[in-house]
């Protein structure tokens, strides 16, 4: 599948064109979905945006005794289930795992857009909060969720963040042909300077889709509290079955070295 589905406009005409907007969102409706999960499947969950939006997302509750959950972001296409099952490894140890879902996506009202987007992601750290109150938080993001990952991190006090095949803008993911009608930023190169919280950058090194030099630029960017994890063979999404436990080893050794910066929110 080519990224953000923007390689489809190649073979476009000139007519049909138009903003490369409207080509970025790939979302698959639940009832064309079939998972399958390893454990307990997740419960139902819901927020409302600030514009009225009523979104459907799925949630794993923490284990008694645990004060860890992570918002789940994921990526351009597909929906929060099928992002469920490849975030479930995300639960060991009893973590509390919550699936952000984006409007227009799933069986979801409205059009995304990266504004729409970063309204929908408000409400899901709104409703992580409400959930667990007194939980470190972390944020989990998948290629264009990377984004607003970054995005979040940047806004509110969080734990950790980290990304997964992230680009550094969606410009620059984009075809060359096509860059000059990309409306919308997803600029991570400039989000990462706003974040001060200690941030994981995994990234395949046989990545098809976003070149892993933009984990190289992205790295660069974010400075000191940037840590670049090389998945050697992998590609744009590598199974995290193996790197869930590390994943939550390197946010928990960053948050030992420097917990100043990784404080909740008020």
């Amino acid at each position: 599948m080519c990224l953000l589905g923007l390689c489809a406009l190649l073979v476009s005409t000139a007519a049909t064109a138009g903003p490369v907007s409207s080509r970025v969102y790939e979302p698959v409706s639940l009832a064309d979905t079939q998972v399958e999960f390893r454990g307990e499947p997740p419960q139902a969950i819901t927020v409302q945006t600030a514009d009225g939006l009523t979104l459907a997302g799925a949630y794993w509750p923490p284990d008694e005794g645990v004060d860890q959950i992570v918002v789940v972001f994921q990526g351009n296409s597909y929906n929060h289930l099928v992002m469920a099952v490849r975030a479930e490894p995300l639960r060991v140890g009893g973590r509390g795992v919550l699936l952000a879902s984006y409007r227009g996506f799933g069986d979801n009202p409205g059009e995304p857009s990266e504004a729409g987007l970063y309204r929908d992601a408000e409400a899901w750290i709104a409703q992580a909060r409400t959930l667990q109150p007194d939980a470190r938080l972390y944020l989990f993001g998948f290629s264009l969720g990377g984004a607003v990952a970054l995005e979040m991190a940047a806004r509110h006090d969080v734990t950790a963040v980290a990304t997964m095949g992230a680009f550094t803008s969606l410009k620059d993911a984009a075809p060359a042909l096509l860059r000059p009608f990309v409306t919308e930023q997803y600029d991570n190169l400039e989000t990462i300077t706003r974040v001060n919280e200690p941030i994981l950058l995994l990234h395949g090194t046989k990545d098809e889709t976003i070149d892993p030099r933009m984990a190289e630029r992205l790295e660069k960017a974010g400075g000191a509290n940037v840590t670049r994890v090389n998945l050697t063979g992998g590609g744009h999404w590598v199974p995290l079955d193996s790197l869930a436990e590390k994943i939550w080893q390197q946010w928990e050794a960053a948050e030992a070295e420097n917990p100043a910066v990784a404080g909740k929110a008020p």
